[in-house]
């Protein structure tokens, strides 16, 4: 006969209270109920485990037997803990990719609150730019994409966790400079200085798409690959440039930042996932994000095709 938890719980009972009819209670049993299972169980050891008179007492053999089922039950219920822990989503792992102009907004610090609350969790953030995002996620290399555009996948789902509002960064002598807000219909006549569109399709095609609704498509007469080349073509003179509002992100001396005024002048930023891989980790994370994010968006029923 194998014993089970319920037995190592009876004779733990009995051990503690060293007296059948109140272990017997105890355990919601009748007496002779309880003294019929103690001597099964000492048939199945093959050792006596208590004396039973004068007084009720563990036998040395007894005292082993206990000491190991209270440890055996201690260690169950802990495992019984952990998983559900791990159920819960409490106990696993998650790997995020997030794109560098999502990383002064006020994600990352929900990101720092989730690990505080959670730190069971290991959570690994990757820095990746949006398309790479997007491929990474469809191959299974990261759990979770918070970025700003959107790709294809059966059975990949996307909702906005957030919107960034657009500014126009000009030299700071610009006629414009003084302004606390700009149309962007009064950008129709500027040069510009972009990003090159492999960086960050989605967001090159926002741009253009803010400057078309606008009734213009925007004269391109600079790009550059990095964030202060473009900065210091602006400093230079070469043009204004359209970016995120990124409070706290280092801008050149000489050069000005003023927001756009209009409904369509935001950007929004995405949180991507693969519905076919189960996560209870990562669901845990989805879920921290939208209610300590308030996120504005709802769950789409398929991930759309990025625009770039």
């Amino acid at each position: 006969m194998n014993l089970g938890t319920r037995d190592f719980h009876l004779l733990t009972v009995l051990a503690n209270e060293l007296h059948f009819g109140r272990a017997a209670d105890t355990l919601g049993m009748r007496q002779p109920q309880l003294s019929t299972r103690l001597a099964q169980i000492e048939r199945a050891v093959g050792v006596e485990l208590f004396v039973r008179r004068p007084k009720v007492s563990l036998t040395p053999a007894g005292r082993m037997i206990v000491d190991a089922g209270r440890r055996a039950l201690s260690d169950f219920e802990t495992a019984v803990e952990q998983a559900r822990l791990v159920e819960r989503g409490q106990i696993g792992a998650i790997v995020t990719a997030i794109g560098s102009s999502v990383m002064l907004t006020n994600i990352p610090q929900s990101i720092q609150r989730f690990r505080k609350e959670y730190p069971d969790v290991g959570l690994t953030l990757r820095d990746m730019h949006s398309r790479q995002q997007w491929e990474a996620l469809g191959a299974g290399q990261i759990d979770v994409a918070i970025t700003r555009e959107i790709g294809v996948g059966k059975s990949l789902r996307s909702e906005i966790i957030g919107r960034q509002r657009f500014v126009v960064l000009m030299p700071s002598n610009h006629p414009l400079a003084k302004r606390k807000k700009i149309a962007p219909e009064e950008l129709k006549d500027e040069s510009f200085v972009l990003f090159q569109p492999v960086i960050a399709p989605g967001l090159h095609h926002q741009i253009n798409a803010l400057c078309i609704r606008a009734g213009f498509s925007p004269k391109i007469v600079q790009e550059a690959e990095e964030w202060y080349t473009v900065l210091g073509f602006v400093r230079a003179g070469f043009g204004i440039t359209i970016t995120l509002d990124m409070p706290g992100a280092p801008v050149l001396a000489d050069v000005t930042s003023c927001p756009l005024e209009g409904m369509d002048t935001h950007s929004p930023i995405f949180l991507c996932w693969d519905e076919d891989r189960h996560s209870a980790s990562r669901d845990l994370f989805l879920d921290w994000l939208r209610k300590d994010c308030e996120t504005p968006g709802k769950k789409s029923g398929a991930a759309k095709q990025s625009p770039a």
